[in-house]
């Protein structure tokens, strides 16, 4: 009976073997291909695009399709590293967290109320309108929310002009009044030298989340180059994040919006996702945020990019891709939050392709049925967001809900209309407190010169290097030369200037930060800022031993990048 009862039992352990083995061929075709056959599209225009791994049936099929071919597609087959893939692979398969529903839909209601608001009362004006794609709000909501949890003070936000006006409203939390301010017609002296248009203009603000904390919101100024703020978003948060030293990449999250037409098309996009694993210009990973219309202007979406989806420019990097459709918005919250946690777990990029559609023109003063009547038709019978997740949801007092915000946008655009100056959106941080402007006086220049005693002492630093260090006799030559000139033997040339310069800079506490493409060495080999070991090719940053307490200063050869590295630095 023994033998009898452990070889029942082994044909069990086969039996469940065989079944595991199965599911896991199953589910991992769909881990690869899933996101092909998802639904996607609120309107059905995408249409999901069947994989011949996918076409066959079965409970584990079912289950897999569902997982990873429902309102959710994720790519990340392609990343290498087995533990980001598992990391994924178990949430998006594991339970899913609840949403708060009923806040999510107070969101969308002032998310469209808002818009609604800007149509009937400034007609024919141009707003860049986010409806068809409101599930932006409680998308950002939520990464503020879960970012919070993780030691987050500041959002650095950047995107361009589509939403823009209701990020400022409902993100940087300004008042309605403000932005309402902009398309009245208030006394021109209060914005000379704003120099650009409501859509561009950045904001500043504090969130407070569900859970009683406080994020600063800094809404990066942008211009009509769509994508050019993404590298100066990144920039401005490396700043901060060095100024604050320690736990700066918790503290400081970059958070871009893309349009769909312009990541792909965009060059600097590229350039930007590059620099996210450089030493000199990483930033513990930006949550990317594409707020895909599927529609560039008059331009579909299989006109704009060669691939299936804008998004996979960022297949190159070993980054997820979370596509999502926007009318799930349950589903929008989970992919928010499972990317959030990512960038923290792995200090990496991540991706959320928001997949919605454009209600209106380009702006409010194109017609896009000229161009594309059929989908416009079906937009014009398309209910708003807010109307769809209340039915899904079965909300209740609905109608009392939106009446009472429409009310709070209709006093704040009476009272945008008796303002005589338009506000400012924006606050500069605390460091800025003892900067004075004005007109340049004779009084206010300052002595930078150094005497000869100090220059000499930095020269002795600019030209020292360990003992155990094997220098190369070319650039030994050099520093024999630079002690010259230090010294007052030799005509001092620009490499020594530009050294003495630094030098003095940092003893004097005063940062120096140096990027561009070869500018450690320099690209006329006049520089030499980073010696190196012949035989081990250990580094020497002779800046960097200038004295005790100096300032730090880091020198970086940039990615062979013009725009992308300019718009870092100038951030």
């Amino acid at each position: 009976m023994a033998t009898l009862t452990k070889t029942a039992a082994e044909a069990v352990r086969d039996l469940s073997s065989s079944s595991n083995a199965e599911r896991e061929r199953v589910f991992d075709a769909f881990r690869r291909w899933g996101y092909l056959e998802a639904d996607l599209d609120p309107l059905g225009f995408l249409q999901p695009e069947p994989h011949p791994e996918l076409q066959v049936d079965g409970e584990f099929v079912r289950e897999a399709r569902r997982i990873y071919a429902g309102t959710v597609g994720v790519e990340f087959a392609h990343i290498a590293d087995l533990e980001r893939r598992r990391w994924i692979q178990e949430r998006v398969e594991g339970s899913q967290p609840e949403v708060d529903q009923e806040h999510v839909l107070d969101q969308l209601i002032r998310a469209e109320l808002f818009e609604q608001v800007l149509q009937k009362r400034y007609l024919g004006s141009k707003r860049y309108s986010l409806e068809g794609i409101a599930a932006l709000i409680p998308l950002v909501d939520e990464i503020i929310e879960a970012a919070s949890e993780r030691g987050a003070v500041e959002l650095v936000m950047g995107m361009s002009h589509r939403g823009r006006l209701n990020v400022i409203v409902q993100v940087a939390q300004r008042g309605p009044e403000e932005v309402f301010a902009g398309f009245e017609d208030v006394d021109p002296r209060s914005v000379l030298g704003s120099g650009d248009v409501k859509y561009h203009m950045g904001a500043t603000g504090e969130y407070e989340t569900r859970s009683g904390a406080r994020v600063h919101i800094h809404l990066v100024s942008n211009p009509s180059h769509l994508e050019a703020v993404d590298p100066v978003t990144v920039g401005r948060t490396r700043a901060k994040q060095d100024r604050a030293g320690e736990d700066g990449l918790k503290k400081y999250l970059p958070l871009l919006v893309h349009g769909d037409a312009a990541f792909a098309g965009q060059g600097i996009t590229a350039e930007t996702l590059n620099l996210a694993d450089l030493k000199g210009y990483s930033v513990g990973g930006t949550v990317h945020i594409i707020a895909n219309n599927l529609l560039g202007f008059t331009t579909l979406y299989n006109e704009e990019h060669s691939s299936r989806f804008s998004a996979q420019l960022a297949r190159r990097q070993s980054i997820p891709i979370f596509h999502v459709n926007a009318e799930d918005v349950d589903a929008v919250i989970r992919v928010g939050r499972m990317a959030l946690e990512y960038r923290y777990a792995f200090g990496s990029d991540v991706v959320i392709d928001l997949i919605g559609y454009r209600r209106h023109g380009h702006s409010e003063v194109d017609d896009p049925t000229v161009t594309q009547p059929l989908l416009y038709k079906a937009i014009k019978e398309h209910p708003p967001l807010w109307e769809v997740y209340a039915e899904d949801i079965g909300a209740e007092k609905v109608e009392e809900r939106v009446a009472q915000v429409r009310a709070e946008y209709e006093a704040a655009q009476q009272k945008a209309a008796s303002l005589t100056k338009k506000p400012v959106l924006r606050e500069l941080p605390k460091y800025w407190d003892e900067f004075k402007g004005g007109r340049y006086k004779p009084q206010y220049e300052v002595d930078t010169g150094l005497t000869g005693e100090e220059l000499r002492a930095l020269t002795e630093r600019l030209i020292a290097y360990p003992e155990e260090f094997h220098i190369h006799p070319k650039v030994k030559k050099l520093l024999e030369q630079r002690g010259e000139m230090g010294t007052g033997k030799r005509a001092v040339d620009y490499g020594m200037a530009e050294a003495l310069a630094f030098a003095s800079l940092v003893k004097a506490g005063v940062p120096v930060r140096l990027s561009g493409q070869d500018t450690r060495r320099g690209t006329f080999n006049q520089r030499h800022s980073v010696l190196v070991d012949i035989e081990n090719e250990h580094e020497h940053v002779p800046l960097e031993n200038i004295s005790e307490g100096q300032a730090r200063c880091e020198i970086y050869n940039s990615p062979l990048s013009e725009a992308g590295a300019l718009g870092f630095e100038y951030g």
